[in-house]
């Protein structure tokens, strides 16, 4: 004859302990999870500026500001900010509105690599433009991703 008190407590027990190591493993991925949110929060810093979404202004003023923080050169600001200055200054430049550069967005160094190898391309590079470029979406990576990703 079967216990059935006996068989009844034991499966009480095993499913009692089974809820039991099932709850700790969730409480134990929960904290792991917060852990690595806190890593990855305090490992990558706050930027102010979000160079792969952006509109022209906004780039013209990051440029501006990187300038007076020391990041980027005179040319390289002159060159960030031409356009939308041009197009404030005339209210469009080669079919873009002052409406548009103000609000629509681009990546700003996909833009410039995308420039670059046209450029290449149609032969009209010198080194210089070339070194030029590279440079620009180097500092501008850094600045962005926070490593050298042009290596």
């Amino acid at each position: 004859m079967i216990n059935s008190v006996g068989i009844n407590s034991y499966y009480q027990v095993s499913t009692a302990n089974s809820q039991a190591t099932h709850s700790n493993q969730v409480q134990n991925h929960q904290r792991l999870s917060e852990s690595n949110k806190t890593e990855y929060t305090h490992s990558a810093p706050e930027r102010q500026f979000d160079f792969s979404n952006m509109t022209l202004k906004e780039q013209s003023e990051a440029a501006e500001e990187l300038y007076q923080q020391g990041v980027l050169s005179f040319g390289e600001v002159a060159f960030m900010t031409g356009r939308y200055n041009l197009i404030k200054h005339d209210g469009q430049l080669g079919g873009t509105t002052l409406a548009q550069a103000q609000s629509e967005k681009f990546n700003v160094i996909t833009q410039l690599k995308d420039n670059l190898a046209s450029v290449k391309q149609q032969g009209m590079a010198t080194d210089d433009v070339v070194k030029n470029y590279e440079s620009m979406i180097r500092k501008l990576e850094v600045y962005q991703y926070g490593l050298n990703t042009s290596a």
